[in-house]
């Protein structure tokens, strides 16, 4: 459904988007616009790690208990989480209150830019939800 409202209001293609932020960040291997839902809008791959359809499933409970504990915590908004594993880390920053923008980068990554990289990438695709 998020996709289908995305597309309606015309909004662009973000795989050039996507490509760039795995492009800049040593060590990453894909990044995605994922819905609140778990429902992935558009990705890119340029190694795969892991299941994102996986990641687009497990990603609407880990957006619901980050903002929960957020909010418990009285920080305000989660606008950034993420996890590293053995396997991968995965990065993700809000884009609005329904989508997010994420990066998948291999252990010995740049996970420091990678968070930069998707902080400013956001300015440049927000208009478009």
């Amino acid at each position: 459904m998020h996709f289908l409202r995305v597309y309606i209001r015309g909004a662009m293609d973000f795989s050039d988007i996507l490509r760039e932020a795995v492009d800049k960040v040593d060590g990453a291997v894909a990044a995605m616009i994922l819905a609140s839902d778990g429902i992935a809008v558009q990705e890119y791959v340029s190694e795969k790690l892991i299941d994102l359809t996986g990641l687009g499933a497990e990603a609407s409970a880990m957006i619901r208990d980050v903002g929960y504990a957020a909010e418990n915590l009285g920080l305000g908004q989660a606008r950034e989480f993420s996890i590293v594993s053995d396997t991968c880390g995965i990065i993700m920053r809000k884009i609005n209150e329904e989508y997010y923008l994420s990066l998948v980068i291999k252990p010995e990554g740049n996970y420091g830019k990678g968070r930069y990289v998707l902080k400013t990438m956001i300015p440049r695709i927000e208009n478009e939800f």
